[in-house]
């Protein structure tokens, strides 16, 4: 019976930490970044973002979506996975480039902005107090 109760007990601690694990990880946060192999901005600062700012946020409840609007095939592609991901009717008004687009991964609804241009730590930053829910000082 010992036995019994204390693997029962192992099994229950097992899927709570595994629930509490998926909880912490889950998506909360749609990062969609708009950016187009002719753009300026993008070119300047795509390398701070795959480098400095996306691997910060690996397995964090943000997930990131490049939407490439560099030509009518690469929009069209986007558009799918966009869709897809539940954010297209959130973002598919903003058609410039350089941004990051911070849609509430529930609600599908867009909660934030912020240009590729501003220093990684303001990026992490603003990433970090949406995936909180926390309100935003926009600086654009």
């Amino acid at each position: 019976m010992k036995n019994v109760l204390k693997s029962i007990t192992l099994s229950v601690t097992a899927i709570l930490f595994t629930i509490a694990i998926k909880a912490q990880t889950s998506t909360k946060i749609v990062a969609v970044v708009n950016k187009a192999d002719w753009c300026h901005v993008c070119q300047a600062n795509g390398e701070k973002m795959m480098k400095e700012v996306m691997p910060v946020f690996e397995n964090s409840g943000i997930r990131f979506i490049m939407n490439d609007l560099t030509n009518d095939a690469t929009t069209e592609k986007s558009k799918e996975l966009l869709k897809e991901n539940k954010v297209y009717e959130a973002v598919k008004k903003i058609t410039y480039t350089g941004l990051v687009l911070l849609v509430d991964a529930e609600s599908g609804k867009l909660t934030g902005k912020i240009s590729v241009a501003e220093p990684a730590e303001k990026i992490i930053e603003t990433l970090k107090m949406s995936a909180m829910n926390e309100p935003m000082k926009e600086k654009m």
